[in-house]
């Protein structure tokens, strides 16, 4: 029987696979062995088959066999910006490897593999050799194979790593209800990264997003992943550490700051789930082969440590289900969801825009592999010395707003479909009826630019614009300024009541709030029902004991 490859291999790395040859992988895989199955969960922008390879024994190719069998489920998803395409080989090929070799017998018997390998397949096959060209002068593109990769955007346009809260691609919503069904307990998105010049060859990272509110599953994650990390280094000799870049660019001891706490990236949605999940970066500046090598090493010593302790992943995950329902069932107005992590500034021309900041902790330190201060300011790679640089490490974040979480929350009918996208249950009220609720009554409204959240596309095989050259924005947010007030208030029929004593009552808080920095007010779901000096639609349930008139 012929070898099953993959297009990066059959080409030594000159070209990577186009959506065509991922299918067409993915079904011979599919007819050499029982281990694997094919999944469709819907179709791109422009109508072509978004697959799931679901890998496992004992037949287990469904969501329900998985739990009945009590298996770790672990969702892999690849290729979300085409042109960072390491994950797509490096998923397919593991899987061949996994099914076809001894490789994955005691793996699979723990876990149950849920591999979408092209997220963006429109992007994937806008192929240019001119998208991510390398540019080390603005520090951004890679080494890229000869023949090109493809886009950072959809077909349509959208960046699907900003679009896990609004949803407005169909690749997204597809996604999300493949999420739904499964509720994977291991979440990975493999990425690429250019930036900071150092000597590592991936970079990891996790959810942020309200750590304090999380804090046994934040630190469940950070000791999985320093432990992967040190055995990815051993086994396999690659040389890994957490996601960031320097805070002052050029200067490696001013701190290493990771990525912004907004849950419009995938990690940090995640994280209001209380899953675990993993952000895999290789680096761009490292070969074509070395970055696909350093990753498949990465999601294989990930399936390892799943399948070796499996029962502690089962039950961090169970726990932090029970704690965020237990959160709705029985508010605490002592435990704040962090719904605002931005910092407003004004530009030259006194537009709004906002800032991320993280904050090192006290002795928090990165002990970062880079090169001499003259390479690294003349941003050149590899470096002429080695050297590690020890320096504060940026990586908690301090909300600039925070609410605690009601019973539930009140909603316009309006916001139905888009509820239902990110799998939150509502009952609609059939006939009116009174509450006690808290109410924002809206004070200011302004718009801020949504920054890498859409772009217009070019023409297959046309570059795309890099990021340095700040394409046209497309995109913008709207900003409130509210007051809250508490008062008696009837409700019509058909409003939507939104408990939070469910899985996603978290990710309801952050959603429905209207001065979150990545809810539906923030994406402009709601403008036409916004009106300054009125009352904010969505309203807070309150759950309260009476109040004494008087002191005694």
């Amino acid at each position: 029987m012929k070898e099953l490859l993959t297009r990066a291999e059959a080409t030594n790395y000159q070209e990577t696979s186009r959506h065509a040859d991922v299918l067409a992988f993915v079904d011979a895989l599919c007819a050499r062995t029982k281990l694997a199955r094919r999944v469709d969960f819907g179709q791109s922008g422009e109508g072509q088959p978004m697959v799931a390879l679901v890998v496992s024994d004992r037949n287990c190719f469904t969501p329900a066999l998985a739990r009945k069998q009590k298996k770790v489920v672990v969702m892999v998803e690849a290729n979300i910006h085409a042109g960072e395409v390491e994950g797509k080989e490096s998923v397919l090929a593991l899987a061949r490897d996994l099914t076809l070799t001894k490789l994955g017998q005691k793996l699979l018997d723990k876990l149950c593999l849920v591999l979408v390998p092209n997220f963006n397949p429109d992007g994937n096959d806008r192929i240019s050799p001119n998208n991510r060209k390398l540019n080390l002068a603005e520090l951004e593109g890679q080494v890229n194979p000869p023949g090109g990769v493809g886009t950072r955007y959809t077909g349509e346009g959208w960046n699907l790593n900003r679009d896990n809260m609004k949803q407005e691609a169909p690749e997204t919503r597809c996604l999300a209800k493949l999420h739904q069904e499964w509720w994977p307990h291991v979440f990975i998105d493999c990425h690429t990264t250019d930036g900071s010049i150092h000597a590592f060859d991936l970079t990891y990272d996790t959810s942020h997003s309200n750590e304090p509110l999380f804090s046994e599953l934040r630190a469940f994650n950070r000791v999985m992943l320093d432990r992967v990390a040190a055995a990815v280094s051993k086994r396999h000799d690659f040389q890994s550490f957490w996601y960031g870049n320097y805070k002052e660019e050029g200067n490696p001891r001013s701190g290493w700051h990771t990525y912004p706490a907004l849950p419009r990236f995938g990690s940090h949605y995640r994280g209001l789930l209380g899953r675990i999940d993993v952000l895999l970066e290789t680096y761009s500046y490292i070969d074509f082969p070395r970055r696909c090598a350093v990753m498949r090493a990465w999601l294989l010593e990930l399936f390892r440590d799943a399948a070796k302790n499996s029962s502690s992943y089962l039950a961090i995950t169970e726990a932090e289900g029970e704690r965020i329902l237990a959160r709705g069932e029985s508010p605490d107005v002592t435990a704040l969801v962090g719904i605002n992590y931005g910092v407003a500034t004004r530009d030259e021309k006194g537009a709004l825009v906002f800032e991320y900041p993280a904050h090192a902790k006290s002795g928090d330190v990165a002990e970062i592999l880079a090169f001499d201060e003259a390479s690294i300011t003349a941003r050149r790679y590899p470096g002429k010395r080695p050297r590690t640089w020890r320096m504060p490490h940026h990586r908690t974040f301090v909300p600039t707003q925070a609410v605690s979480t009601p019973s539930a929350y009140l909603v316009p009918e309006s916001l139905a479909t888009r509820l239902e996208g990110h799998g939150i249950r509502f009952e609609r009220l059939t006939a009116a009826q009174r509450f006690t609720v808290d109410s924002y009554r809206v004070a200011r409204r302004e718009e801020t630019f949504s920054p890498d959240v859409a772009a217009n596309v070019p023409p297959p095989g046309e570059a795309e614009v890099p990021l340095s050259q700040k394409p046209k924005p497309v995109r913008f947010e709207t900003v409130l300024t509210v007051s809250p007030e508490r008062a008696s208030r009837e409700f019509p029929p058909g409003t939507l009541l939104v408990p939070t004593a469910q899985r996603a009552g978290t990710l309801a808080v952050y959603l429905l709030e209207p001065h979150s920095d990545d809810g539906f007010c923030r994406w402009q779901f709601l403008d036409k029902d916004i009106t300054v000096g009125e009352l904010y639609p969505v309203h807070r349930v309150v759950v309260a004991g009476p109040v004494p008139r008087k002191a005694e």
